[in-house]
């Protein structure tokens, strides 16, 4: 029988094949910004995530409650937000909810404390996003099959 990289497989061998490693889970994005939104969809891909972006707090907690398996995080550009109570309400699932990260510029106290209120998970500032998007998502997304 021939060998080699390109050799047919034998049905008999106990040669077993690896699998492709299995996918992080979706990502929610409430972005507004498409220039920025398409860096951090970018970034997420990159890591072998699906991304989902979502214009509006209404949308992004509707792809939030109907995604099956359930996303393993939202990411909410706090810029985009002018009503949290949809976010509130998904903060507050008695299923448990998906964890959330939100990020926005530091001076504006009022966001960070409503996000807060709202019930997200992390707030942190557009700087500290910019620098560490990947390691705030590591830390913060449900692992896979949770």
């Amino acid at each position: 029988m021939p060998t080699g990289p390109n050799a047919p497989l034998d049905p008999d061998s106990t040669v077993t094949r690896s699998s492709a490693p299995a996918s992080p889970g979706a990502i929610v994005v409430l972005n507004r910004d498409l220039f920025f939104g398409v860096r951090i969809a970018n970034a997420l891909r990159a890591r072998g995530y699906r991304v989902e972006i979502a214009p509006t707090p209404e949308r992004f907690a509707a792809l939030l409650g109907e995604m099956d398996p359930a996303p393993a995080l939202g990411i909410i550009d706090m810029t985009a937000v002018s009503d949290w109570s949809p976010l509130r309400e998904i903060a507050s699932d008695p299923n448990g909810s998906t964890p959330t990260l939100a990020f926005g510029p530091h001076k504006d106290v009022a966001a960070f404390r409503a996000a807060k209120d709202a019930g997200v998970s992390r707030v942190v500032s557009n700087g500290d996003f910019h620098r560490d998007l990947l390691g705030l998502v590591e830390r913060y997304a449900r692992p896979p099959g949770q």
